[in-house]
């Protein structure tokens, strides 16, 4: 007997997502369910039971813990009951499942009557049609689609299971059916080239197995479709159910496999099949039941990371079943595709094939091609990379920055360059990654930057040891912390999240070292301001500062990228003992510019002059004999200073202290002392007012005296002298 085994056959990578999702929760103290069978196939839910993963039918059958969501997917309400029961949701959904429950999400939102073509009952389009309030039309046959109305607007999809013919049969019908009507072939190519290579062998072969779930759609229409070619077909789920009597002595016999049969039962049947013809040679590549998942590497010209088993698109390739030749002559024999083997009644078949592949775009591992985005995931984004199967970006290469979303990163519709890292044919499958080609154009872009100095935006990652780590360009470098900032940054975790702009200050690629600088930048744009300053202010213009710094002589002003000084002077019109009496640190002023040095880099500036001279209009504010109240400033031999108002004083002169004799103006007066004053004069010109504080007391009697003394010792030619008689009066009068 000589064994042929389909090319593609068996788990695709869906399912088997979905089990090392479940692997993951296996064996563990906590309550794990699956959302109905994770899989169909009685067997590998047997199994799981016995690991403590139960299947349930709905969320009402618990009240807590964790529900696996298998690779068919739910419909969105499920997620609404999960948050209500308190339920952790674990989304096992096949991504090309996803892709069709959101094509049908949008085009409904937008107005469009959904058809599904597929299996009504199936779980998956159950599922799809809940993205449209299950309003959706579901046909699986050219009489119900010849039956359908007329809908101004159709979006048809696909049940990512159904046979290609399927597909093909009812577009032409549904076509007619709507003015505007979109297509999307949602068939998954897993699917397509697992029932392509299963018809294919079909003809061929006298007899044909078919392993997998009895209740496995995928497996019962690979099923019908290798029995209308072979009619020794034959559906089993394990090696307990081979028809020995009927294959026993066929000529040739071939061997496909459901999306959800693993590969411990596919070698098991084999290894019966040949056991029974003495066959002493095991394929190779098929693991045994005990056997763990292991993880392979494609190699390429460049060194990856090994892909975890987070990555949604999977980097786990299985080993491939290989061709065995046993001395008897009988041989396991991989099935090999040769047109001329093809028979007439499959030549319609072949020739569509043929049609389709001629579109069909050859890549390899470690080639840079174009794709368009066609699905954004949380955790995936799918490209149409115009090969057979389409591409998957997993949310790990799509960028360096780990803080970004694929949502961040690319839109659905976008063309975009990217690397294939490999390709996996047996599960219709090809790995790709975006950030590998945008690394490469990045180490070119900063290397240019660093060369002319030219400004990058980095975003800043974490605080490390001594500075902070940075990305620009998905390039990820170190930023020390006294390249942050001009001045000292005491708290670098407030730049964390940041984007900004910093200069390539070392770039070395072989050693992948790159180290960023913002002071660097930040120096160079001062430098600019300030000679852009230097070279437009003038003397006597008026400008808009931050006071920066206070010393004991004065304060520098930031005038736009150059610090001016106000001299202690040129602060206020009254004297001041610190620059703190009148200005703070941050605070914002108008200055007036004395004067510019541009060789030197020197700006003088005044506060005080922006504001009105207290002697302007002085006579308006004072009267001759006028008494006001004011400060002593100053204290000096011939007399006192005194304030009346801000950058106006006057003096009052020793004479003018008391009516007694003052020796010293100190030994009657201090400094800060409030006083009475009488403006005696004030001359405008010269900035003088002449001041009296004696004249605001009463004369004492002595004084009074003396006074009429001097008056009455001056008369006039007219007037006679005055006799004693008259100034003594009457004391000499006899009554007394």
């Amino acid at each position: 007997m000589k064994i042929i085994i389909a090319e593609h056959l068996g788990i695709c990578f869906g399912v088997k997502k979905a089990l090392e999702t479940v692997e993951r929760f296996a064996d563990k103290d906590t309550e794990v369910y699956t959302l109905g069978p994770l899989i169909h196939n009685k067997q590998v839910v047997e199994k799981l039971g016995k690991r403590g993963i139960r299947s349930i039918d709905t969320l009402d059958a618990i009240d807590g813990g964790t529900v696996i969501i298998r690779s068919h997917g739910v419909p969105p309400e499920v997620h609404g009951q999960a948050a209500q029961k308190v339920v952790e949701l674990v989304d096992a959904t096949c991504p090309f499942v996803r892709k069709t429950q959101e094509k049908v999400k949008e085009y409904y939102g937008r107005g469009y009557q959904i058809i599904i073509v597929g299996d009504a009952g199936h779980p998956e389009v159950k599922g799809v049609n809940g993205w449209c309030d299950y309003s959706a039309i579901i046909l699986d046959n050219q009489e119900d689609a010849e039956k359908l109305g007329y809908n101004e607007k159709l979006c048809v999809v696909a049940q990512t299971t159904i046979p290609y013919e399927l597909w093909e049969d009812l577009k032409p019908i549904l076509e007619k059916k709507g003015g505007e009507v979109e297509f999307f072939n949602t068939i998954c190519n897993a699917t397509y080239l697992r029932q392509q290579a299963a018809v294919d062998l079909s003809k061929k072969v006298n007899a044909m197995l078919v392993i997998g779930g009895l209740h496995s759609s995928n497996t019962q229409k690979l099923y019908k479709l290798c029995k209308q070619h072979c009619t020794n077909t034959y559906h089993i789920e394990t090696a307990e159910e081979l028809p020995l009597e009927n294959i026993k002595g066929v000529e040739s016999l071939g061997v496909t496999a459901g999306a959800s049969t693993p590969d411990w039962i596919i070698k098991e049947v084999i290894d019966k099949m040949t056991e029974m013809d003495n066959v002493k040679q095991q394929p190779e590549g098929i693991r045994n039941a005990q056997e763990e998942p292991v993880i392979e590497e494609t190699a390429t010209d460049n060194k990856e990371e090994p892909v975890t088993e987070e990555t949604v698109a999977d980097n786990k390739e299985e080993p491939a079943i290989e061709d065995t030749a046993a001395q008897t002559g009988e041989t396991v024999q991989k099935e090999e595709e040769t047109a001329t083997q093809t028979e007439e009644a499959g030549q319609a078949d072949a020739e569509t094939m043929e049609g389709i592949e001629d579109t069909i775009v050859t890549i390899r591992p470690g080639k840079v091609v174009m794709g368009q985005v066609i699905q954004v995931g949380e955790n995936e984004v799918i490209v149409n990379i115009g090969y057979k199967a389409d591409g998957i970006i997993p949310k790990d290469e799509l960028s360096n920055d780990p803080t970004l979303e694929p949502s961040d990163i690319v839109k659905v519709d976008d063309e975009i360059e990217v690397f294939v890292k490999k390709i996996d044919d047996k599960e219709g499958s090809v790995l790709l990654s975006k950030k590998k080609v945008d690394i490469e154009k990045a180490w070119k872009t900063l290397k240019e930057k660093h060369e002319t100095g030219e400004t990058v935006n980095a975003k800043v990652l974490e605080e490390v040891k001594g500075g902070l780590i940075a990305i620009a360009k998905g390039i990820k470098g170190f930023v020390p912390a006294s390249h942050i900032d001009i001045g000292y940054v005491e708290v670098l975790q407030n730049f964390v999240g940041q984007e900004l702009s910093m200069k390539v200050i070392e770039f070395n690629r072989s050693k992948g070292k790159v180290i960023f600088s913002r002071k660097a930048l930040l120096e160079e744009e001062r430098e600019k301001k300030k000679n852009e300053v230097l070279s437009s202010i003038k003397a006597g213009d008026r400008i808009e500062g931050e006071v920066k710094r206070l010393t004991d002589f004065g304060a520098f002003v930031d005038v736009g990228g150059i610090d001016g000084l106000v001299h202690i002077s040129e602060m206020s019109w009254n004297r001041i003992g610190h620059p703190s009496e009148v200005l703070e640190t941050g605070q914002s002023v108008e200055v007036l510019v004395l004067g510019v040095e541009p060789e030197n880099e020197r700006i003088s500036l005044s506060l005080k002059q922006t504001k009105p001279h207290p002697w302007d209009n002085i006579e308006g504010k004072y009267a001759v004999g006028e008494i006001i109240t004011g400060k002593i400033v100053r204290l000096v031999d011939f007399g006192a200073f005194v304030e009346l108002e801000p950058g106006v004083e006057g003096l009052v002169h020793i004479s003018q202290i008391a009516y007694e004799h003052v020796e010293k103006p100190q030994d009657v007066l201090e400094e800060g002392q409030r006083v009475d004053v009488k403006v005696l004069d004030i001359k405008p010109d010269d900035r003088r007012i002449s001041l009296s504080i004696k004249e605001t007391t009463e004369k004492p009697a002595r004084e009074e005296y003396r006074d009429r003394q001097k008056t009455q010792q001056v008369h006039g030619e007219d007037q006679p002298p005055i006799t004693i008689g008259e100034l003594v009066g009457d004391i000499f009068n006899e009554d007394e």
